[in-house]
């Protein structure tokens, strides 16, 4: 966002930038990286863009409308933000926007407009395969968007242990409170898939298997012990779920 975006472009000051080669990119992610991890609380020379450090967590901490400028970023209040959280009514995870909607549309009951409970019938099922970019709504594509022209990977896995190390100090209180909401997503549709919901499967199998690996890195964190599949927290979910019935 802050190198490739239009807003990016004319805001940041003294932004890496050393070219716009994919071996560029990874230099310059690398650079950004360690400038915020080697700073640690200075708040101050951020680009003028924004500030990485637990940027989820600040934001359900933070009074301030805007968290980038990264204040509190390495020793961000957790529990407040957990208890923000746990207040909140409805929350959708990127990874699961489709079975996200699934959630709200069902949720919305007799309030639910025609097009949800259409999604709702047509959608939220596994019987049918979906595409890995987009499934079909109504004759409606769902796409993947992508916010500049200039991506070049399709995910972070195969980043050298160093950048990837960085990426975990800056972010471990938001691996803290991201496996902490996949949890509670999965336990929400397990409940939307039994017998008291929808009665059918939602997260579909080829989905789970597709973010296993997107996923995985969140073993690393410091707050997370053992390894983590996204798969197994669905099982376990499910497995809970049917026990207390």
């Amino acid at each position: 966002m802050c190198k490739y975006s239009p807003w990016g472009v004319s805001v940041t000051k003294d932004f890496p930038m050393s070219g716009e080669e994919r071996e560029d990119d990874e230099a310059d992610f690398d650079s950004w990286l360690f400038h915020f991890v080697s700073m640690g609380n200075e708040t101050t020379n951020y680009y003028n863009c924004y500030h990485p450090a637990n940027f989820q967590t600040r934001s359900l901490t933070s009074k301030q409308k805007y968290v980038h400028g990264g204040r509190g970023g390495f020793d961000p209040n957790i529990t407040l933000a957990m208890n923000t959280y746990n207040n909140l009514d409805f929350v959708a995870l990127v990874e699961f926007v489709h079975e996200s909607q699934c959630m709200l549309y069902y949720r919305l009951g007799d309030k639910a407009p025609p097009a949800a409970i259409s999604y709702l019938n047509k959608s939220c099922h596994c019987e049918k395969k979906r595409g890995d970019k987009a499934h079909k709504e109504n004759g409606k594509d769902h796409v993947h968007i992508q916010h500049h022209n200039m991506g070049k990977r399709s995910n972070l896995r195969d980043l050298p242990p160093a950048t990837l190390s960085n990426v975990a100090n800056l972010t471990s209180a938001d691996s803290f409170i991201y496996v902490n909401a996949l949890k509670h997503f999965m336990v929400e549709m397990a409940w939307l898939e039994s017998d008291n919901a929808l009665g059918r499967r939602v997260v579909c199998d080829d989905v789970l298997k597709k973010w296993e690996p997107e996923l995985a890195y969140l073993e690393a964190g410091r707050f997370n012990q053992g390894r983590f599949n996204v798969t197994q927290i669905y099982r376990d979910a499910v497995k809970k779920h049917k026990n207390k019935m």
